[in-house]
């Protein structure tokens, strides 16, 4: 594993301090990095050994670019984050972690500085995943936040088809895994050859090597495009549109016929709760809130008569009640929602995060029950 690095010492003072809505810390650089890339043969076993052990290299590349640099921040920081949020796209964009910070800092009287662990089509084997990575490494946070979304509670294709056949996994989650549709002898073939083989598990980090390469270290911002990019505490970037268009983009999500109705499947909730367990073991204090959709959105979902936010609100309990997590429901963004405040019909932008990390805080008991983890 990697150790943390020097460079980012300063980073969570910075996120506390820092007020104004996607601001990023002072370290980071946001570079563009080509994954997916095959890696040049001129480069050897001990040069990749050399540059993994000076935190030139991630631990191994991941099912995403954007997961991959979020987990090389959080290996990164020193001290390690006090507050980890999981969850997905929806999480990630809809919380800022330096707001949050800040709020929890004024309330405590310690700082208190919080890391967005969430990441974009992210079910509970993912964020299974970041919990089996948090624990290998030398601190862990105080609290763990879920995010839970209208779709949260959905089976993780995403992780079964992708996430744990990548080298990442190999790396964080071994090899001895149950034989299953997902999981055969070619797949434990292919990871443990990850392990012993350094040439191997960098076969598509060829865009990493070349950074290696040059003296620069494993990326812990990322720019993703033109006003789009991934800070070093997690949280990822996008710009907002104003209430008229995010309701008109809810309108053509809806004809389109792939509104985000809730589904609860039973391996969503058995993952929620192996991720939940496994960080209670450690000594994790773990909390779970819902994020909604937008209001518009919302309305439209409920207009079409099949009792959405009754639904939504029994999926995230579906989660949460048989792993007696504690669950703050939110019913909807508050009178602040407006322009600027979302990406799209269930996307926050910065400023919509900011007044959303806010939002948390007001809810009755989520300081007291944050301030009793962190205090644990």
């Amino acid at each position: 594993m990697p150790s943390r690095r020097f460079a980012v010492v300063c980073t969570a003072l910075l996120l506390v301090l820092s007020g104004c809505a996607g601001e990023a810390p002072a370290e980071d650089s946001f570079p563009t990095v080509q994954f997916n890339e095959s890696l040049t043969q001129d480069v050897t076993t001990e040069q990749i050994e050399d540059w993994s052990a000076q935190d030139l290299l991630p631990v191994a590349p991941a099912h995403g670019g954007a997961f991959e640099t979020m987990t090389n921040a959080l290996g990164a920081a020193d001290p390690a984050p006090d507050v980890v949020i999981f969850g997905d796209s929806m999480t990630q964009q809809g919380v800022d972690p330096a707001e949050l910070g800040q709020l929890l800092s004024e309330a405590t009287g310690d700082d208190v500085s919080v890391f967005n662990g969430a990441s974009s089509r992210a079910r509970w084997g993912i964020n299974r995943l970041l919990a089996r990575y948090i624990v290998s490494l030398d601190e862990l946070p105080s609290v763990a936040l879920m995010g839970i979304s209208t779709r949260a509670a959905e089976r993780d294709d995403f992780y079964t088809s992708e996430g744990a056949k990548s080298p990442f996994s190999s790396m964080v989650e071994g090899c001895d895994r149950p034989a299953s549709d997902a999981w055969g002898e070619a797949d434990a073939a292919r990871c443990e050859r990850d392990v012993a083989d350094p040439l191997f598990r960098f076969r598509t980090g060829g865009g990493q090597v070349v950074r290696a390469e040059e003296g620069q270290p494993a990326q812990t911002s990322l720019r993703i495009r033109e006003g789009s990019r991934l800070r070093s505490d997690g949280f990822m970037i996008h710009p907002g549109v104003s209430a008229a268009e995010a309701e008109e983009i809810s309108d053509t999500r809806m004809e389109r016929g792939f509104p985000g109705f809730p589904t609860v499947h039973d391996e969503a909730v058995a993952d929620f709760g192996e991720a939940a367990d496994l960080l209670r073991s450690h000594g994790v204090t773990v909390l779970a809130f819902e994020i909604p959709y937008t209001p518009v959105h919302q309305a439209n979902l409920e207009a079409e008569g099949r009792n959405y936010d009754a639904r939504r609100q029994e999926s995230a309990q579906a989660l949460t009640d048989p792993h007696d997590v504690r669950l703050f429901p939110v019913d909807e963004f508050g009178s602040w929602w407006g322009d600027d405040h979302s990406r799209d019909a269930i996307h926050l932008a910065p400023e919509g995060a900011t007044e959303f990390a806010r939002q948390l805080t007001e809810i009755p008991g989520f300081l007291d029950e944050v301030q009793a983890g962190l205090a644990d």
